[in-house]
């Protein structure tokens, strides 16, 4: 695993390095959706003969084709209707949310008692998390999204080939998984080095030797991120209004400066005992830089969503579940606690 780690910083700080490609083509919400599924597009499936591209929705030709691709989804990952295809895309790509979850003991913000688990469960809790801490130098707070991203969408175009689900339901589905790429990378080279650290962790979940699986996502990339690959040729997509994602499942109030939220800025918060009468988490942010004369003045604070504050700033949801009286300021290299 240490090889794997190297190899992937290597990566990290060289693609860093290379040259933005300036004539690189602006796409539509539409392609960026389709080219969000690089990596797993590229995978070979009973019935598509050749790449689905990135231009629009794949569909196989004729029906001998689309039952051999019903049979090999079925087959792989029990997808014969919609309601499978979200079963089959929240169950079998589930890192990121796992990743959540470590975050907060890494930070000393633990969301549950891991006393409570069963000692198997907790056997292996204590792998995965020991596991994707490992990558954590690498991604930080963006963790392994990309990789359940690039998978689920292309799950779903897979599908959609082969008649499970339709055009529409697919934009439907994919929509959140879009913003959710969104709020956590700002271009290819970061999405990539997160698919490829997701890929290692979803693989050693199980398996002790992942170098096979790795070199076969690595190449992936190489290529897609190359000279006239689909991510070097094409912009990383900026909608020209902010989108904001589900990040929560829960969506709490806290109190938050509107200076914070005018300059979408978070680096100083605190949590108190949340209010029993409302859907209060208790916590309260700011700039960090306010005077008492403006934080005193309610007419500078306001009430907004925690799941809004989260997009402002992903690292937080890492201390969300932190006791009541503990505050944390904002430093060069992360979070500390005052």
């Amino acid at each position: 695993m240490d090889g794997i780690v190297k190899e992937i910083t290597a990566r990290k700080e060289s693609y860093g390095k290379r040259t933005v490609n300036k004539e690189a083509k602006q796409v539509s919400r539409e392609e960026f959706t389709l080219l969000l599924s690089g990596i797993s597009t590229c995978r070979k499936m009973p019935g598509v003969p050749i790449h689905m591209g990135y231009e629009k929705l794949y569909h196989c030709e004729g029906r001998e084709n689309e039952e051999q691709g019903r049979e090999h989804l079925k087959r792989l990952f029990g997808v014969i209707d919609r309601e499978s295809v979200l079963n089959a895309c929240m169950k079998i790509y589930s890192g990121s949310n796992e990743y959540e979850q470590f975050m907060t003991f890494w930070k000393n913000a633990p969301l549950f008692d891991i006393n409570e688990l069963h000692p198997d469960g907790r056997e292996g809790f204590f792998h995965c998390k020991e596991l994707a801490e490992n990558f954590y130098p690498i991604v930080q707070e963006k963790g392994f999204y990309a990789w359940d991203i690039d998978q689920r969408i292309g799950l779903c175009r897979s599908a959609v080939a082969c008649g499970i689900i339709s055009e529409e339901d697919f934009w439907k589905i994919t929509d959140e998984w879009v913003r959710l790429a969104q709020v956590f990378y700002h271009s290819y080279v970061e999405y990539a080095i997160s698919s490829l650290c997701g890929a290692v962790y979803d693989m050693g979940r199980y398996e002790a030797d992942v170098s096979g699986f790795f070199d076969i996502n690595m190449n992936i990339v190489e290529s897609l991120l190359g000279e006239g690959g689909a991510w070097q040729r094409n912009q990383w997509y900026v909608p020209k209004e902010r989108e904001w994602a589900d990040l929560l499942g829960s969506n709490p109030g806290c109190f938050v400066t509107k200076k914070a939220i005018e300059e979408e800025q978070i680096g100083y918060m605190y949590r108190d005992e949340p209010n029993p009468d409302f859907p209060d988490s208790g916590w309260s942010f700011f700039v960090g830089d306010e005077s008492d004369e403006y934080v005193n003045d309610p007419d500078h604070v306001t009430i907004c969503s925690l799941n809004t504050i989260c997009n402002l700033e992903p690292e937080i949801m890492a201390y969300i579940h932190a006791g009541v009286g503990r505050r944390f300021g904002k430093q060069e290299k992360g979070w500390k606690e005052e």
